[in-house]
């Protein structure tokens, strides 16, 4: 199960594989690229991260869809 971020909760990783996607819980809105390259739409808007990029996602009703867009397993922390 995902956790909140705080100071103390360290962050979730999550693996996603060529062809699979990922739905963000909307209590998470940091994720940071491990490994490979991740496609992020959230509101009708993408993000392309690369490892060891960052991103603070704007609070919204909608997921975050998440998904890999090499050929090679996609790693995120999420928090």
């Amino acid at each position: 199960m995902l956790q909140r971020y705080s100071e103390c909760a360290a962050p979730e990783r999550i693996i996603i594989m060529k062809n699979e996607v990922y739905k963000l819980p909307q209590t998470n809105r940091e994720i940071q690229v491990l490994s490979g390259i991740a496609w992020i739409t959230l509101d009708k808007q993408d993000i392309i991260l690369h490892s060891p990029e960052k991103a603070s996602l704007s609070p919204s009703k909608n997921f975050a869809v998440i998904s890999a867009l090499s050929n090679m397993p996609l790693i995120v922390a999420v928090w």
